[in-house]
């Protein structure tokens, strides 16, 4: 029995909305840093510089062409522009699980909203510019038309999610196995290859690839050099390492709704196979949820396809999360207030509101501590470094180096490969003489490939600055984190 209308409902998390954009806003004002690292700032700049460099830029397949495209105007407005950007998208994918609630006549649908919203690695990945959060609503959006029956749309649009993620192909592979085997819907099945079809074409049409969308992904690219030299930068983790996150991922609170509503889900979907919503959500957000949680699972065990283990690749299904936790609790208070009559009923109501009230205070519990998020010391010590540097004349020389913030601070266009390539491009036999090399410790010897002691025993290079933090501290794969900047001056041919 639905004791408040969806109307109120509605207006209530309208409010909730508004105060929560405002909250999240004012935080990333106050915070000098974002999540996500150097990948925030690399999305970032890509969609800032897609404008001035379409035919690279918006393409481009590290950065995700549509995250590229959508956010590409936010993106001109800094980066507060594509963390605003986050946000919003974080608040819509609340509301498409809501709106897939009440497609499922939830009596109890705003908690889909409530515990979409109140996940804590959403909490702890909204002040970012990462793709994930676009990735995790244009998800719902397919499960929501699912769900309305709109099976063609939703196929069509889920054709295009490994442009906004690469994981995209888990979840169409997930899909493509309900429409086929499921649904028995074959054109809808059919329709999954609309999105690879177009992206490749026009990915043909403006770099002129036949094969773009495989010569282009960064990480079937990736895995190929590095089967060949037998080497992962990131190195591997235990096979169970996403399962033990579990609880700083989603909260206990939630955690423990999530493992009762797989319960759910699997004993109604055995009862009753044939009952749609079930179905739905036996395949769509059970069946999502555990091929993606186990593919990144294996990848990270294996050391492949450039895992390195970060629990944030989450924040793709915890929407799907979201919506099972919502189930779970749709089964247990709905049942509650069917055998509890009267005023007495009143006592599940403050019992939904104190759950719902505590998963909305967990992410804060959980990392509360990080806000304001500052910037890390790697990115300290390159404050120091892009003082000095602004101080320079270096603006018509040729730059190498590869930390995204540094492009930032500098304001140093990304494409602009007539002054600047990424130290991964580097090779020191070509390098013209005059140019910079801005060597640190983070990718300089990991990304880049490129040792210390190369530049430094090198006649040709000549060390003309070096930046150390005030207490040493040690980075990616043990190495110590420093700063040091040479200029090529001479041209003896050696290598």
């Amino acid at each position: 029995m639905k004791i408040v209308s969806y109307k109120i409902e509605t207006i209530v998390l309208a409010v909730i909305s508004i105060i929560a954009f405002c909250g999240f806003y004012y935080i990333a004002g106050l915070s000098p840093g974002v999540e996500g690292g150097m990948d925030s700032y690399n999305h970032y700049l890509i969609a800032r510089f897609s404008w001035i460099h379409p035919k690279e830029l918006l393409l481009d397949q590290w950065g995700k062409p549509l995250y590229n495209i959508l956010a590409s105007p936010f993106a001109q407005f800094g980066m507060m522009g594509v963390i605003v950007f986050n946000i919003l998208l974080l608040i819509g994918t609340a509301w498409m699980a809501y709106f897939t609630a009440r497609k499922l006549n939830f009596n109890f649908a705003w908690l889909a909203w409530v515990f979409c919203f109140a996940s804590p690695i959403w909490f702890d990945n909204t002040i970012t510019g990462l793709t994930e959060p676009l990735n995790a609503f244009l998800l719902l959006v397919v499960v929501y038309l699912f769900v309305s029956n709109r099976v063609i749309t939703a196929s069509v649009i889920a054709g295009f999610l490994p442009f906004a993620r690469s994981e995209g192909y888990v979840i169409i592979a997930v899909i493509g196995f309900y429409l086929l085997f499921v649904h028995r819907n074959y054109k809808a099945f059919g329709l999954l290859l609309v999105g690879s079809i177009v992206m490749n074409f026009v990915g043909w049409m403006v770099e002129g690839n036949p094969l773009w969308i495989y010569d282009t992904n960064p990480y079937i690219k990736y895995q190929i050099e590095s089967t060949i030299k037998k080497e992962n930068i990131c190195g591997s983790g235990e096979l169970l390492h996403y399962v033990k996150a579990l609880p700083y991922v989603m909260g206990k609170t939630r955690l423990s709704f999530f493992v009762m509503g797989l319960a759910i889900i699997l004993y109604q979907y055995i009862r009753k196979p044939g009952e749609a919503v079930y179905r739905n959500a036996f395949y769509l957000f059970a069946g999502i949820y555990a091929l993606y949680f186990v593919v990144h699972s294996l990848i990270w065990y294996k050391g492949a396809m450039g895992s390195c283990g970060y629990a944030r690749v989450l924040v793709v299904i915890e929407p799907l999360a979201a919506l099972i936790i919502a189930m779970s609790a749709e089964v247990i208070f709905s049942w509650l207030t069917k055998i509890i009559r009267g005023w007495k009923q009143q006592f599940v109501w403050l019992l939904v509101l104190l759950i719902a009230g505590y998963a909305l205070y967990e992410p804060i519990k959980i990392y509360g501590h990080k806000y304001p998020i500052d910037i890390s010391d790697e990115q300290k010590l390159f404050v120091e470094a892009a003082d000095w540097y602004n101080q320079q004349d270096y603006d018509d020389r040729m730059k190498y180096f590869l930390y995204p913030y540094f492009n930032i601070l500098t304001d140093i266009d990304p494409k602009d490969t007539d002054h600047f390539i990424e130290m991964w491009s580097f090779d020191h036999r070509y390098a013209p003489i005059g140019s910079i090399v801005i060597w640190d410790g983070h990718f300089g010897p990991n990304e880049g490939n490129v040792p210390l002691e190369l530049l430094q025993e090198h006649p040709d290079f000549v060390e003309i600055k070096s930046f150390y933090p005030a207490q040493a501290f040690k980075t990616l794969n043990d190495y110590n984190f420093e700063i040091h900047v040479f200029e090529r001056t001479g041209d003896s041919m050696l290598e």
